[in-house]
């Protein structure tokens, strides 16, 4: 590998882990926000919170041109290309990540004073909580060589879908027959954006875990039933352009 090439695939991937720490940072803070049971957060924290945002969206713009240079300029191996390849990839579902992250965060204190929101927050924090880990393991997945986590975060995107199914169903139940009042209707749309994109954010986290199983295993397990990945995964992987 030439000295060029090396610098700027370690740049890239210098930046899309710098990208990941904003990102996981982000997350902790809706946690912590959700655990806290108030769902206050000092103008501060909140302008930081979109500040932080804006600094993810140029992390990505700059990746995607760090992508772009190292494809037409150094023409990297198999095993090189796989790399950036997947950073690429995991930056873009990370800046999808931070969207949904700021939109959480702006519907959670709009409906903190409604007492409805009250009765779903444990299981809310709950299934954020679950996301986090989806998306911090799949991340390390990446930069640890740790295809343990990829599959545990494929795993687990199951789970959150039957989560979010169980969610919006008791939230339907619960508001059964008061859905003609304005508040109550806001409540519950309020309510099944955030789980919606908490389930969102999990896709996210299972599309970084193919991009780093890509990169680790080369193969491409987009659009593959999981169960008959697996016993693919453990055969030994070969880089035959290395």
């Amino acid at each position: 590998m030439s000295v060029k090439k090396n610098t700027a695939i370690q740049n890239m991937r210098k930046d899309v882990e710098i990208m990941s720490e904003l990102i996981l940072g982000q997350l902790r803070e809706l946690d912590n926000l959700l655990t806290s049971g108030e769902l206050c957060m000092e103008s501060e924290k909140k302008k930081k919170f979109r500040e932080t945002e804006k600094t993810i969206d140029e992390y990505e713009i700059k990746i995607s041109d760090e992508f772009i240079n190292i494809i037409s300029l150094h023409k990297p191996v198999a095993s090189e290309l796989r790399m950036v390849i997947a950073c690429y990839r995991l930056s873009i579902n990370l800046e999808r990540i931070g969207d949904m992250a700021l939109k959480i965060l702006r519907i959670l204190l709009e409906i903190k004073q409604h007492p409805n929101i009250k009765d779903f927050i444990d299981e809310i924090s709950n299934m954020l909580t679950l996301t986090n880990n989806m998306v911090e393991k799949s991340i390390l997945s990446l930069f640890n060589n740790d295809i343990e986590y990829a599959i545990w975060t494929l795993k687990n995107d199951d789970i959150i879908d039957e989560i979010n199914k169980k969610m919006i169903k008791k939230i339907i139940k619960k508001n059964r027959g008061q859905l003609s009042d304005s508040q109550t209707l806001s409540n519950f749309i309020n309510i099944k954006i955030i789980v919606s994109n908490i389930e969102r954010m999990a896709d996210q986290a299972t599309n970084i875990a193919e991009a780093s199983i890509y990169y680790l295993k080369g193969e491409d397990i987009r659009h593959s039933d999981i169960t008959s990945v697996e016993s693919e995964l453990e055969k030994p992987s070969s880089d035959k352009n290395e």
